[in-house]
């Protein structure tokens, strides 16, 4: 009886092992389309990362326009500030009406 049961389940687990390999394989092959976009991702995260380990080279391109042209700087300031508002007020709106639904 015992060696019955060990038989099923080493039977049992080749087939489990058999069709993880073969689920592994479909999923490869039907995860090429994303691997370019991925790598993509990977990249610019791995830039944004090597800013955030040099702040003050962030701080240098921030401040490099505001000194070269510090009226352009301004005008693209105000605007995005206002863009910024604004999306922050369809942000409130959007949560609002899905808060009543």
């Amino acid at each position: 009886m015992r060696r019955e049961r060990r038989l099923q389940l080493e039977a049992r687990r080749h087939q489990l092992v058999t069709r993880s390999r073969s689920l592994r394989l479909r999923l490869a092959y039907d995860a090429q389309p994303l691997q370019r976009p991925l790598a993509l991702a990977d990249r610019v995260l791995e830039g944004v990362q090597w800013l955030k380990a040099r702040p003050l080279l962030l701080a240098a391109i921030v401040a490099l326009p505001v000194l070269l042209r510090p009226r352009r700087a301004v005008t693209w300031a105000l605007k995005l500030s206002w863009a910024w508002g604004t999306w922050r007020k369809v942000q409130r709106l959007v949560m609002a009406a899905s808060a009543r639904s």
